[in-house]
């Protein structure tokens, strides 16, 4: 059955959505992007913070960031186990794939990749997803895909029919398929025949909906239900891959 991530911005954030029933905890800074990404200091907080059975990932920001040297080179992945970048702003740049194995080479061995596929692509300018399924399909050091979206202002629904076989051609490749983008309970629940190894959310974990708010433990632990609820009839999970 599907679990849940939950995005984090601090240890004490980590804490209760640990306690609330996150089986990843994911840690960003919301307010700079959709995968903004935090100082390495809150990494090791939220690190330290959890049981070591508790996987930890974190989110690197856009690959142009990186390229225009807004961010700087990060070594200490310590104890985290996945890490990701996304793609804004790269349709249309067909050396996105070498820049993308540039900076995985840069920031060294440890912690496994997962792509990044925009639902949003036409507004984020992101590669189509089928091109980012492509590319995660043929790089050994990528175990996953997260669907999400970049423009948090809008509502762009994920739907069942527009990713159940790009999502199906990902697990077949064994990679983690991780569904996000503003989700609730409910839709977690109709996005269950997906079939999703993980679904991962923030704003629907925060003190009145709100991504840039606190985590609420009890709102995780509905959440983590709602997960536990859409069974996807599939052997395996993330813990098995």
């Amino acid at each position: 059955m599907p679990a849940l991530l939950v995005s984090v911005r601090s240890a004490a954030e980590a804490r209760a959505a640990s306690d609330g029933g996150a089986a990843i905890v994911d840690v960003k800074e919301p307010a700079r992007g959709p995968l903004g990404p935090a100082d390495p200091a809150t990494w090791r907080a939220v690190r330290a913070a959890l049981p070591v059975e508790v996987p930890v990932s974190v989110a690197l920001g856009e690959l142009a960031d990186w390229d225009e040297g807004r961010l700087a080179a990060r070594g200490d992945f310590d104890g985290i186990a996945f890490r990701k970048v996304g793609l804004a702003g790269e349709r249309g740049r067909g050396d996105w794939p070498r820049r993308w194995r540039c900076l995985r080479e840069s920031l060294g061995p440890g912690p496994r990749w997962v792509a990044v596929a925009y639902a949003d692509w036409s507004i984020a300018g992101s590669p189509e997803p089928a091109a980012v399924l492509a590319e995660a399909l043929a790089v050994p050091d990528c175990d996953g895909l997260l669907v999400d979206t970049w423009d948090k202002g809008r509502r762009v629904p994920i739907l069942v029919e527009d990713w159940a076989d790009w999502a199906a051609r990902a697990r077949a490749g064994g990679r983690l398929v991780v569904l996000a983008g503003g989700l609730d309970a409910d839709a977690i629940a109709r996005l269950g025949p997906i079939a999703p190894d993980l679904f991962a959310v923030r704003g629907a974990a925060c003190d009145r909906g709100d991504r840039l708010g606190t985590i609420d433990p009890a709102r995780v632990a509905g959440l983590a239900r709602a997960a536990a609820a859409a069974r996807a009839g599939l052997p395996g999970s993330f813990a098995t891959r």
